[in-house]
């Protein structure tokens, strides 16, 4: 066989990198001398997977396109993707949940993916987390054809998951998405809070609906308080009914009952949902505080800042600290004590930019969060981040979005076209330091990417971490399971030797004798 073929064949495994890498022969953007982190935005093709690398500290494990059920190995090639837009992952322990922006022929009908990642947790050794594969169980239906699943969030015991849907015409003026037409008819609004029931992970089933809305909610979050399950939903539009609506889950029925809505003006229990805020609301997050002993909501409310909630009594909520900032968009506290202190990240998103900031992650210090708030900001800036600072672009190209922040101080940011980033919590100092990132993306047909957005490759919507794996959905490309080794520098390279060692031993294991013939072993 020659050269030629040979590679024609990797680079349809999504290999060629990799091999580049071992072999020593020129990548197709040589990332040592050049590592794309440029702030000149026009210093290449940003829908060109090949010109996107990685730093050496951060490992490729597996990938999965969505294009199908089944095995990365069987279903989850590049040249078989799912067509659209992905949105958020979570992970709860054996299985992942992936939602979908937009669905299209031939892969139609899609509201969220099941993925089982359990070969990642068995792993005793870092060879076997290599083999490990993400393996696609289930496709939710998404029963309106018009409805953008927009967040996806996991009951603690996993057997529930929540997602949040807005009409996709809503958010874009394209007609995308183009679902195929062979689906039972639909029932729910475009607009709606779902329940679904993922205890049979192979057969989810949305169990509960709650579409009294026009837009519908942006993000949610669930958490139990006091034996009873809620869902905090953010319903996000600045139309007079942007609020954080709270509902109740009864597992019995499945009905999510609306208790209470809330906006910086105060609360509304008795469910009224008639003029509500008038200040564009975005996400929340919710952590059971060690010292308050109460869990903690924090709500990003855009230009009005970061609140955090007192959410005991969800129908009584009240105002324990507030952190004044722009475009506040999400955060997350660490899910435990950082050195003794209540530390939180707090992300801006930025649409567009002309020479400036492509949007900040601000490590802050809530400590002074209390009961008796006297209206007086209370958490305090420790340190911020950025990856570039002089930038220009538009349609969200080059600004964060959603990330992780972990018990051991590190913060895994989802980052739009800068792919997935690691940064690391310095106790010593309180800083924010990159550490390594992943830029790179799988090369899938142009025609598979979502209409309406950016179909820059990569374009990370979000990169959650679980047992040393971190998981990151790519809007535009599919999932990617990545590992981060502190024992390695942080040079950058095309994707890194040991990037390019790992996936030749995972070619060589998955693709058995046809793949060691093309590597020129003997098995």
């Amino acid at each position: 066989m020659t050269d030629d073929n040979r590679r024609q064949f990797l680079k349809a495994t999504g290999l060629a990198a990799a091999l580049g890498a071992a072999t020593g022969t020129a990548s197709a953007h040589d990332l040592s001398s050049d590592t794309n982190d440029s702030t000149d935005d026009s210093a290449h093709d940003h829908t060109d997977a090949s010109l996107h690398g990685a730093t050496s500290d951060v490992e490729l494990l597996d990938y999965h396109s969505l294009g199908d059920v089944g095995p990365s190995s069987e279903s989850g090639s590049p040249d078989s993707p799912h067509y659209g837009g992905i949105t958020e992952i979570r992970v709860r322990d054996d299985y992942a949940y992936a939602g979908f922006f937009s669905s299209d022929n031939p892969t139609g009908d899609r509201g969220m993916a099941v993925l089982d990642v359990s070969e990642f947790n068995a792993a005793d050794s870092t060879d076997e987390l290599r083999d490990a594969e993400l393996d696609v169980v289930s496709f939710l239906r998404n029963d309106n054809a018009a409805a953008a699943v927009m967040d996806v969030k996991v009951s603690d015991d996993g057997e529930y998951a929540f997602i949040s849907k807005q009409p996709y015409t809503a958010l874009f003026e394209e007609t995308d998405p183009k679902p195929d037409d062979d689906g039972d008819s639909i029932s729910a609004s475009a607009s709606a809070l779902q329940a679904v029931d993922v205890s049979d992970p192979a057969s989810p089933e949305i169990v509960g609906t709650y579409d009294v809305w026009d837009t519908g909610p942006h993000n949610a979050f669930y958490h139990r308080i006091d034996d009873t399950d809620y869902v905090f939903a953010i319903k996000d539009n600045d139309d007079g009914t942007a609020a954080l609506y709270v509902f109740e889950f009864e597992r019995a029925t499945g009905v999510l009952v609306l208790v209470n809505k809330w906006t910086k003006d105060g609360d509304i229990a008795d469910g009224n949902v008639v003029g509500g805020g008038l200040t564009y609301i975005h996400d929340v997050t919710i952590r059971d505080d060690p010292e308050l002993d109460r869990p903690v909501g924090y709500l990003s409310y855009w230009d009005a800042g970061l609140y955090a909630l007192d959410l005991s009594d969800p129908t009584d909520i009240s105002v324990l600290g507030h952190f004044d900032m722009a475009r506040a968009h999400y955060a997350e506290p660490a899910p435990e004590l950082v050195d003794g202190k209540r530390v939180v990240v707090a992300g801006q998103e930025t649409p567009s930019q002309t020479d400036g900031s492509t949007g900040k992650l601000k490590l802050l210090d809530a400590d002074g969060l209390g009961t008796d708030w006297s209206g007086e900001d209370n958490v305090a800036e420790l340190d911020s981040w950025e990856w570039q600072s002089n930038a220009t672009f538009d349609d969200f190209l080059l600004s964060p979005h959603n990330f992780d922040v972990t018990g051991d101080g590190w913060v895994h940011a989802g980052h739009y076209h800068g792919g997935t980033r690691f940064l690391r919590i310095h106790t010593d100092d309180w800083t924010l330091e990159e550490k390594g990132y992943f830029q790179a993306a799988k090369d899938v047909p142009e025609d598979s990417k979502m209409e309406g957005l950016n179909h820059a490759s990569p374009f990370t919507w979000a990169a959650v971490s679980q047992e040393g794996v971190v998981y990151a959905a790519d809007i535009n490309t599919g999932i990617y399971a990545l590992r981060y080794k502190p024992d390695s520098d942080s040079s950058a390279s095309s994707l890194g030797w040991a990037a390019g060692g790992l996936a030749l031993a995972g070619l060589a294991n998955r693709y058995g004798d046809r793949a060691r013939e093309l590597l020129g072993g003997s098995g």
